[in-house]
């Protein structure tokens, strides 16, 4: 037979199938939201199927006789559909169930979902797009936010309702809209950039980030971070024991591939933080073809629920394709005014997977995620549209844009970030509220004010004072500074500052050693002995070697003690001096990540240790002149386990060497009083300036239990015991702890709580050989407090 011959005999065959083959496309939506199903089993022929995208759409192409197509998918009512009521490009739609969680069997054999997970887990490595080779994309994200409405309201009912809101009936209450552009060179390296966004009802698009916030790229880590907690991964060593696992259907692609479909939720006898939804496992390469999440619990009245659909692009690699989340915000603060819960529902899409991109080292530090689209110069969103706007979307856009510029939104917003970052503006200059209003022990409550340039003037350098006035010490204290930052996002300053203000006994301090929110601030209420301080510092602060951030500064100060200290047998007041000291602070945090957002610079934390270490020498003189170094040191590390518990171990010391006065020796490591405040790493049954130390070793062990994790009460109490133990030497006339000091205690942690606060209730006991001689004086009884957010 001739070659013509065969390929005419080829082509007639390939007309044949053509004309013999059928398609179907629709989609599948939920029947009351009439919102379209992500990730649900197409059933069309014996062991057949497909599965619809993150948009509900799905398309059926096939030779084979279709009669009818079985539809399900968890949380909804099983339908099946005569092909013969079906007209092409039609909504299918599903009958919401009144969930319930599946009871579970116990099988005779090894169940087989958990087989198939466990080669999820065994191939997980190489199908983390984590681990890849260099790659990028584009990602296009889109964020509506609105009420969820029950579903037995009447159309007419919802339009009452949005009317008494003063809603229009056709907008959302919010749309965001942001493109980023992620690079990633290999595990752990990467950045993704924020090129442009917009937000409804706001000129400059702040917030235009948050929905790149809500989920990670990928589902394969062994924790997944969602509202900022951490959520045992079903995909995971540890989560194949804690999770149960039922296979719910099987069937074969167009192209003969094998698809399990995989519900998993939290065992009933496991405590952690679990999530509850389902997986499509492509049958060769036992990657995850796509995934939906819920989390199991709400924390602080909010619950995520996450999809992702991924696609294999070249070397056998699975790359994220689809990204969709709803956030539901309910019974939280203000919002438990609201009639009904609020919902964000957001989708992204992965585009432009270039798997051979050119990188340079020089674009990858410790910022994993930068917001550049509030930039002049940012691109218009249009540009990057992965689809054109909806009537719906344009109408959002122009009614909340009209309402934005009448109320000044954009200005109420800033002011409210500035406020959040500790101050209000006020053009070119800015007003510290942190000066406003305090009060510790010593000085009473403490009125004043600190006015400062803002970025608006320079964003290069700032310089301003503060003033304040303390009723109970009944003195004026104040400060001048300056500060030159010469490179624009980066994390370094030169300053010049004078002082005229007191300073606690026996502390000292660390780089970057409290974050902003922490409740280890509280110690500053407690703080009953100070120091008056005149004088001026200037110094330098820098990062360097990505992990390292240093500070060196050089100071001359003249010290006024103010009354006898607790730890000085003699209790005579110590005599002022003068003090020139020179100093280098060091911090190491390997591996931490931060994020550059409209608040700031925020950090993403590190599984590692943290490492501080501050190194100074001096020279002080009162009658005679004397030199002096000193060592301080702090190592922080938190372990986090699979079933939510934690333990956390703090190592601190300290050295001196020479000749020093008093007032320099440690010994602000008590926090004792009758009732207050807890607050961590302190001894809770010291008292304030009990002991004094010129070497010190203190170490505080905590062990936290979560309780109720996977429920959706609001009060989610926490078990938290301790033991802290330090260890001291001073010279004669000092009262110390060269023997040994001991406590333990019991932290019952989030008793109950507000939008800003979590409350609790500690106890403490002193044990060993500073224990007291009246019993009820060895006790401390303290309020927890910490920030809900």
């Amino acid at each position: 037979m001739k070659v013509s011959s065969i390929i005419l005999l080829l082509f007639l065959q390939f007309c044949q199938l053509v004309s013999t083959a059928q398609t179907y496309k629709g989609i599948v939506a939920d029947e009351q939201t009439k919102e379209p199903i992500a990730f649900v089993n197409i059933v069309y022929s014996e062991g057949a199927g497909t599965v619809t995208d993150i948009d509900g759409r799905f398309e059926i192409r096939t030779n084979i006789e279709v009669t009818e197509f079985r539809v399900s998918c968890l949380g909804y009512e099983p339908k099946v559909i005569d092909v013969s009521e079906f007209a092409n490009k039609a909504t299918i739609y599903l009958q919401p169930l009144e969930y319930h969680l599946p009871a579970v069997n116990v099988l005779p054999t090894e169940n087989p979902a958990v087989i198939i997970m466990k080669q999820v887990v065994k191939n997980r490595y190489r199908h983390n797009p984590d681990n890849y080779d260099p790659f990028s994309c584009i990602i296009y994200h889109k964020m509506t936010l609105d009420f969820e409405w029950p579903s037995n309201l009447s159309l007419e009912e919802r339009a009452e309702l949005r009317d008494s809101l003063g809603l229009i009936n056709d907008s959302f209450l919010f749309l965001f809209e942001s493109v980023s552009e992620k690079k990633h060179v290999k595990k752990g390296v990467g950045k993704e950039k924020i090129l442009s966004g917009r937000v409804s009802g706001l000129k400059d698009p702040i917030l235009a980030s948050f929905p790149a916030m809500l989920q990670p790229f990928s589902f394969y880590n062994q924790y997944v971070k969602l509202l900022g907690y951490s959520y045992l991964n079903p995909a995971s060593k540890p989560g194949l024991a804690a999770y149960q696992f039922v296979l719910e259907d099987t069937y074969t692609t167009a192209t003969n591939d094998s698809i399990y479909y995989i519900s998993y939720r939290p065992r009933n006898d496991k405590n952690f933080r679990g999530l509850t939804g389902a997986f499509h496992i492509d049958g060769s390469s036992f990657a995850i073809k796509t995934v939906s999440a819920t989390t199991a619990g709400t924390e602080n009245g909010m619950r995520l629920f996450i999809r992702q659909n991924y696609q294999p692009v070249a070397n056998g690699a699975w790359y994220p394709k689809q990204l969709e989340s709803s956030l539901e915000l309910g019974g939280m603060g203000a919002l438990r005014k609201l009639p009904f819960p609020l919902v964000g529902k957001g989708k992204s899409y992965v585009t432009a997977i270039n798997t051979q991109p050119q990188f340079s080292a020089k674009e990858f530090d410790n910022v994993v995620m930068e917001d550049l689209n509030i930039a002049d110069d940012a691109p218009d969103i249009a540009h990057f549209r992965y689809e054109p706007l909806t009537a719906r979307d344009s109408l959002t856009y122009q009614y909340l844009d009209s309402i934005g510029r009448k109320n000044h939104l954009d200005a109420i917003l800033k002011t409210q970030i500035s406020l959040v970052k500790g101050y209000v503006p006020m053009g070119k200059l800015q007003l510290d509220v942190s000066r406003l209003i305090d009060y510790n022990d010593y000085e009473g409550l403490k009125l004043g004010a600190g006015l400062y340039t803002s970025p608006r003037l320079s964003k290069n350098f700032s310089t301003g004072g503060y003033y304040t006035y303390g009723f109970g010490d009944k003195a004026s204290k104040y400060g001048l500074e300056f500060t030159l930052s010469p490179f624009r996002n980066k994390e370094n300053r030169l300053y010049v500052k004078y002082q005229d203000d007191v300073y606690a006994t026996g502390s000292f301090e660390f780089i970057d050693g409290v974050k902003a929110l922490s409740s280890e601030r509280f110690s500053r209420f407690l703080t009953e002995t100070m120091d008056l301080s005149r004088g001026w510092t200037t110094g330098a602060e820098f990062r360097f070697v990505k992990y390292f951030k240093a500070g060196i500064y050089y100071s001359n100060h003249e010290l006024n003690p103010q009354r006898s200290y607790r730890f000085v047998v003699d209790g005579n007041v110590a005599p002022a001096f003068e003090m020139n000291e020179v100093g280098l602070k060091l911090k190491w945090a390997n591996k931490e990540t931060f994020s550059n957002s409209p608040l700031g610079k925020i950090s993403n934390g590190t599984n590692w240790p943290v490492v501080w270490l501050n190194a100074s020498a001096g020279r002080w003189a009162s009658d005679s002149q004397y030199e002096y170094t000193r060592l301080e040191s702090r190592v922080h590390k938190r372990f986090n386990y699979p079933n939510s518990m934690y333990t956390v171990l703090r190592f601190e010391g300290g050295y001196m060497s020479g000749d020093y006065p008093s007032t320099l020796l440690y010994s602000a490591l008590g926090s004792y009083k009758s009732f207050t405040v807890l607050v961590p790493y302190t001894f809770g049954t010291m008292r304030l300036n009990e002991f004094g130390a010129n070497r010190f070793t203190a170490m505080y062990f905590s062990h936290g239990f979560p309780l109720g994790l996977n429920t959706n009460n609001r009060i989610k109490p926490e078990i938290v015991v301790s033991t802290n133990v330090a260890f001291g030497d001073a010279p004669v006339g000092i009262s110390t702890i060269n023997k040994g000091y001991y406590e333990s205690g019991l932290y019952l942690k989030n008793l109950f709580s507000n939008f800003i606060f979590q409350y609790g209730l500690s106890v403490h006991y002193r044990y060993g050989t500073y224990r007291l001689p009246e019993a009820i004086d060895n006790w401390a009884f303290k309020l927890g407090l910490e920030f809900a957010f």
